[in-house]
Protein backbone atom coordinates (compact mmCIF):
# COMPACT_ATOMS: atom_id res chain seq x y z
CA UNK A 1 0.00 0.00 0.00
CA UNK A 2 1.32 3.49 -1.13
CA UNK A 3 1.34 6.43 1.12
CA UNK A 4 0.67 9.81 -0.13
CA UNK A 5 2.51 12.63 1.32
CA UNK A 6 1.06 15.40 -1.20
CA UNK A 7 -1.97 15.59 -2.98
CA UNK A 8 -3.40 18.09 -6.21
CA UNK A 9 -5.68 20.49 -5.47
CA UNK A 10 -7.42 23.37 -7.34
CA UNK A 11 -7.21 26.35 -6.36
CA UNK A 12 -10.03 29.00 -7.41
CA UNK A 13 -9.40 32.63 -7.04
CA UNK A 14 -12.33 35.14 -6.83
CA UNK A 15 -12.51 39.02 -7.05
CA UNK A 16 -8.97 40.74 -6.32
CA UNK A 17 -6.99 37.46 -5.50
CA UNK A 18 -7.85 36.69 -9.39
CA UNK A 19 -6.81 39.90 -10.70
CA UNK A 20 -3.56 39.47 -8.83
CA UNK A 21 -3.04 35.81 -9.58
CA UNK A 22 -4.28 36.53 -12.97
CA UNK A 23 -5.86 33.45 -13.53
CA UNK A 24 -9.46 32.20 -11.91
CA UNK A 25 -8.25 29.10 -11.20
CA UNK A 26 -5.02 26.88 -10.81
CA UNK A 27 -3.66 23.25 -9.69
CA UNK A 28 -1.51 23.02 -6.63
CA UNK A 29 0.48 19.97 -5.02
CA UNK A 30 0.14 20.00 -0.94
CA UNK A 31 0.77 17.93 2.22
CA UNK A 32 -2.34 16.14 3.16
CA UNK A 33 -2.38 18.23 6.53
CA UNK A 34 -0.67 22.05 6.41
CA UNK A 35 -1.29 24.76 8.70
CA UNK A 36 -3.57 27.46 7.77
CA UNK A 37 -0.81 30.01 8.09
CA UNK A 38 1.50 28.01 5.93
CA UNK A 39 -1.62 27.11 3.45
CA UNK A 40 -1.88 31.02 3.14
CA UNK A 41 1.58 31.50 2.93
CA UNK A 42 2.38 29.11 -0.04
CA UNK A 43 -0.77 30.29 -1.89
CA UNK A 44 0.32 34.39 -1.41
CA UNK A 45 3.62 33.62 -2.39
CA UNK A 46 3.37 31.43 -5.19
CA UNK A 47 0.56 33.60 -6.71
CA UNK A 48 1.01 37.15 -5.72
CA UNK A 49 -1.07 37.91 -3.25
CA UNK A 50 1.15 39.19 -0.27
CA UNK A 51 -0.66 42.78 -0.93
CA UNK A 52 -4.07 40.88 0.77
CA UNK A 53 -2.46 38.18 2.17
CA UNK A 54 -3.64 39.47 5.72
CA UNK A 55 -7.26 39.56 4.59
CA UNK A 56 -7.69 36.66 2.80
CA UNK A 57 -9.87 33.76 3.60
CA UNK A 58 -9.73 29.96 2.82
CA UNK A 59 -12.22 27.85 2.18
CA UNK A 60 -11.97 24.29 1.58
CA UNK A 61 -14.74 22.06 -0.25
CA UNK A 62 -16.82 25.46 0.04
CA UNK A 63 -16.33 25.81 3.73
CA UNK A 64 -14.19 28.69 4.81
CA UNK A 65 -10.87 27.08 6.79
CA UNK A 66 -10.63 27.63 10.37
CA UNK A 67 -7.15 29.56 11.26
CA UNK A 68 -6.27 27.61 14.59
CA UNK A 69 -6.76 24.00 13.16
CA UNK A 70 -4.67 21.73 10.74
CA UNK A 71 -6.16 21.43 7.07
CA UNK A 72 -7.06 17.80 6.18
CA UNK A 73 -6.51 17.73 2.20
CA UNK A 74 -7.80 14.77 -0.16
CA UNK A 75 -6.70 14.72 -3.71
CA UNK A 76 -8.94 16.85 -5.95
CA UNK A 77 -10.61 19.04 -2.78
CA UNK A 78 -10.68 23.02 -3.84
CA UNK A 79 -9.61 25.92 -1.92
CA UNK A 80 -10.81 28.92 -2.53
CA UNK A 81 -9.16 32.18 -1.77
CA UNK A 82 -12.04 34.81 -1.10
CA UNK A 83 -10.19 38.30 -0.49
CA UNK A 84 -11.83 41.72 1.17
CA UNK A 85 -15.28 42.00 -0.49
CA UNK A 86 -16.12 45.92 -1.41
CA UNK A 87 -19.21 47.59 -1.41
CA UNK A 88 -20.10 50.30 -3.45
Amino acid sequence: MEITHDVSVKLLFFARSKELAGTKESTIRLPTKISYKKLLNVISENYNLETIKNNILLAKNEEVCDEDVDIEIKERDSIAVIPPLSGG
